[in-house]
């Protein structure tokens, strides 16, 4: 499966007419953490509903715009991509627009992609609230991730075999300098994507836990693996926006998860400040 060369085509040329920039780097924001984009100066907004077969999201908390601008402290002035929303595979069946954005983000030049979520904890050390670097990450319900066919067969071989679904290791540790320079404590673990759009039951997150999950979630592993497979970096950060099933006698909701995020919104935006503003080339 790869993405649809026509219809990223028209995508590409709609964006290109209206964003002058190249990205240096491109971010995903998650459920509840759109606002961090609110920041860019000299900055485009485009509404995803603008442009041709692009993918609407369905989920509250994800707005459906593409934004390429600077962050106001940033010394290098570098521009920056941010996907303010993303579309979930459960929203449609279809992986192609789930990681359309991915390719978007590639085409129009950004070398580094950072995805964000919120997530369920899992690892009974874990608060809602905590922010975790994904290490690893686990799935389950599909693999069909498979690499783009569009390359040399040599050019192919070598992305699978040496980078394809790993998240760099250079990445996370610049995550985790980034929250010690701040005095921000960060959690890291192995995040496991389902394929939703129901939540856990206690029992399944008690599997996932002896399988070695520390959070649970609805996305990213999708669009961390393609990032990967497209030869670009790519690391994530989940929000512990709640306790997973059975973990807290709290009923789960997205209301829930969209709480969490407007409670740690200047932790959040302090770190990926400091992430994006020392990134390294």
């Amino acid at each position: 499966m790869i993405v649809n060369k026509s219809l990223l085509g028209n995508i590409l040329s709609t964006l290109k007419k209206q964003m002058s920039e190249e990205p240096s780097s491109a971010l995903i924001l998650g459920s509840g953490l759109g606002e961090y984009a609110d920041q860019l100066v000299s900055s485009v907004t485009v509404p995803t509903s603008s442009l041709p077969g692009y993918p609407r999201s369905s989920v509250h908390g994800h707005a459906g715009k593409i934004i390429i601008g600077h962050l106001p402290n940033d010394p290098q002035h570098r521009p920056l991509m941010v996907f303010k929303g993303r579309v979930h595979f459960y929203e449609s069946g279809d992986l192609e627009k789930t990681l359309l954005p991915v390719h978007v983000a590639s085409e129009m030049g950004a070398r580094t992609l950072i995805l964000t979520n919120a997530a369920g904890g899992i690892n009974p050390r874990f608060r809602a609230g905590d922010l975790m670097v994904i290490e690893d990450y686990i799935t389950i319900g599909t693999r069909g991730i498979r690499p783009p066919t569009d390359r040399s067969k040599d050019e192919e071989k070598l992305r699978t075999e040496k980078s394809a679904g790993k998240t760099d290791t250079k990445l996370i540790a610049h995550f985790k300098r980034s929250a010690d320079a701040i005095g921000l404590p960060i959690q890291s673990g192995t995040y496991c994507w389902l394929l939703g759009p129901t939540y856990e039951t206690p029992a399944e997150i008690e599997m996932l836990r002896r399988l070695g999950a520390d959070a649970v979630g609805m996305s990213t592993v999708p669009e961390l693996v393609r990032g990967s497979q497209l030869g670009m970096r790519v690391g994530g950060i989940s929000l512990i926006s709640n306790l997973a099933a059975g973990m807290s006698s709290e009923k789960l909701s997205h209301e829930e998860v969209t709480e969490a995020a407007k409670r740690v919104t200047v932790h959040f935006s302090n770190l990926m400040t400091t992430i994006l503003t020392n990134l390294p080339q």
